[in-house]
């Protein structure tokens, strides 16, 4: 998970993509692979966020085959901390620094989902919605139990919402004339990171402004369109670019400069999907045929390949200010697990 200090907005300078392109390196001599496994019975996991506690959340399937949020204390036990009354399924996505607040949702498979949040001891609680949600998840929450995610009804338009600490909602306005946005990511001062989509399907990245003013970030020259995945304390956001069906790994300064993050060398694309205070950034690269790797770029871009449990699909989604990363990798047989790299 990002630690979260400083309030700094991002600017929107129209400034050209510079691509980083500096040589990988192996983080097999210096990060360590950890198999954070499954609840009893179960066979598959990912793990999303890790505070600088060292809390891991994510979700594991059980012995009758649901999928569960969990969460692996510091000593990597795990805990189902369970649904809704009436759901069967449910998601943690991120988890504070503090440990006191994790949210995700809750669902029937197939039927609407609904945004919460539970306590480090597994107390769950609905978040408030707009009339006629269908579906809707809580995708961070910062130290003052601030959440943002998104909510959508019928009409499949997504509304970027923020919840106070008490779990009311409120909608944070797109761009002008856009008619959808969603949030993924609030840093501890309340700054948010998400995008905003225009009527013909485009999505410009963009942060909001504790007092839900929006500003637009620069989308690199020649590529369709773009979304910001989270932003750190010290004002670094990250996300992803898109030319036709392939993913870019962008990065925008504190002072709104753009940069791309090169792939690992012979790859041709990646993402990234966290930042942590100091400037490392991790997510995926991807394979000419497709596959998935877990990477981690340096704040001077280098661009490291985490190491899977095997070296099948893996990709890390949460770094916390130690270097440790929350992700999946896969196993021999092919089920994903959840997995923590460590340095």
């Amino acid at each position: 998970m990002k630690k979260r200090h400083s309030a700094l907005r991002l600017g929107a300078v129209a400034l050209t993509a510079a691509v980083v392109a500096t040589l990988s390196t192996s983080a097999s001599a210096t990060t360590r692979t950890v198999d954070l496994g499954v609840l009893p019975g179960g066979n598959t996991s990912f793990a999303f966020d890790v505070n600088d506690g060292g809390l891991v959340v994510g979700y594991s399937n059980n012995a009758a085959g649901a999928n569960h949020a969990v969460l692996w204390d510091e000593s990597g036990q795990i805990t189902d901390l369970g649904t809704l009354p009436g759901d069967t399924a449910s998601t943690a996505y991120t988890v504070n620094d503090r440990g006191t607040v994790i949210v995700g949702r809750s669902l029937i498979p197939g039927q609407n989902q609904h945004p919460v949040k539970w306590t480090r001891d597994g107390a769950i609680t609905a978040l408030a919605t707009p009339p006629g949600t269908t579906i809707s998840r809580a995708y961070s929450v910062n130290n003052r139990g601030i959440a943002v995610g998104f909510a959508t009804g019928v009409d499949g338009v997504y509304k970027a919402l923020r919840w106070s600490g008490d779990g009311r909602a409120t909608q944070l306005a797109g761009l002008p004339g856009d008619p959808a946005a969603a949030a993924g990511w609030i840093n501890n001062e309340g700054t948010v990171a998400g995008y905003s989509k225009n009527a013909a399907g485009s999505m410009s990245p963009v942060t909001w402004s504790p007092d839900g003013t929006v500003t637009r970030l620069t989308t690199p020259a020649g590529h369709d369109s773009a979304q910001a995945s989270a932003i750190s304390d010290t004002g670094i956001a990250v996300g992803n670019s898109y030319t036709g069906t392939t993913s870019h790994a962008v990065r925008w300064s504190a002072d709104g400069r753009l940069t791309e993050l090169a792939p690992l060398p012979g790859d041709t694309g990646a993402g990234a999907y966290g930042v942590n205070d100091s400037g490392t950034v991790i997510g995926f690269s991807t394979t000419a045929d497709g596959l998935h790797r877990a990477v981690r770029w340096n704040p001077d871009g280098t661009i490291t390949q985490l190491p899977g449990v095997t070296s099948g699909a893996a990709e890390a989604y949460g770094v916390n200010d130690f270097g440790a990363t929350a992700g999946f990798s896969t196993t021999a047989d092919g089920k994903a697990r959840s997995t923590v790299w460590k340095r």
